[in-house]
């Protein structure tokens, strides 16, 4: 008997997944992995599509899958992590800074 997947419960699965994930991607600038997201970083169309490129090859080779309607691709701006990151910078999102003014 061989699992294909890691079991729900196994409280060290986190952890295991984060390394597998970094150690994927580790050489390909601008990718950032983050357990089940991965963020890729570019400055243009072309360099976002090569690197893409290498992230797809790297987890087909893994035989990693990923679901169409969860990826975001192209997209000038991400939520992550409570965060806002476009080309101009990092910024809070505005439900983060709706609840810091709104605290008592």
């Amino acid at each position: 008997f061989k699992c294909k997947r890691l079991q729900f419960g196994v409280s060290i699965a986190p952890g295991l997944f984060q390394g597998i994930m970094e150690r994927l991607l580790l050489d390909i600038p601008g990718v950032v992995p983050y357990f089940d997201d991965v963020i890729i970083a570019a400055s243009s169309k072309e360099q976002l599509w090569t690197k893409l490129r290498a992230v797809l090859s790297r987890f087909q080779e893994a035989g990693l899958k990923l679901k169409r309607n969860k990826c975001h691709i192209g997209v000038p701006e991400v939520e992550f992590l409570g965060f806002l990151i476009n080309a101009s910078g990092i910024s809070p999102t505005p439900s983060k800074l709706k609840a810091i003014k709104e605290a008592p």
